[in-house]
């Protein structure tokens, strides 16, 4: 759960408590008022995103469908989030419009002779898989072909992905 979900939930708490101590009290409007705004902190605290894609326990899809069997899935946090691209673009403007739930993709390639794998957004890069784990992945699973998604956006802490790779 990210920090704004459980803000969100703890202010629905809060004021939820609030709004049921103010009805006994006579407070009719400040009560409901309170339990309205809980309800709607709640609703967005415990709402998911609409591709799902916050579920971190959902299974895999099918094999069939998702274009070979999965051989691994691990949770890393993208490096180099902090560099221009070649174009000049800064990565953390190219993440600062993304909201998260966009499509994104692990790109295989070769840096000074060592493995290494952008993440990227379409045709742009917002980062890269660590030095070490993309030499790690390539050594286990040469052959094998990245998928990735969102599962984090923050300031400072940097930007987590889930990266499967199939067969």
């Amino acid at each position: 759960m990210t920090k704004k979900k459980v803000i969100l939930v703890a202010a629905a708490a809060l004021f939820a408590v609030s709004g049921l101590t103010a009805l006994p009290s006579g407070n009719i409007t400040g009560g409901v008022g309170c339990i309205v705004v809980a309800a709607v902190c709640a609703y967005f605290g415990l709402k998911k995103k609409s591709a799902g894609k916050e579920n971190e326990n959902r299974t895999p899809a099918p094999a069939a469908a998702s274009g070979g069997r999965v051989l691994d899935t691990i949770r890393t946090k993208v490096v180099g989030v902090t560099f221009n691209n070649e174009d000049g673009e800064n990565r953390q403007d190219i993440l600062s419009r993304m909201s998260g739930s966009e499509d994104i993709t692990v790109e295989k390639y070769t840096y000074n002779g060592e493995p290494a794998a952008y993440v990227k957004w379409g045709d742009k890069v917002i980062g890269n898989l660590s030095a070490e784990l993309a030499g790690d992945l390539a050594r286990k699973y040469p052959k094998a072909r990245y998928t990735a998604e969102i599962l984090e956006i923050s300031g400072g802490g940097g930007t987590d992905v889930r990266v499967q790779y199939r067969a």
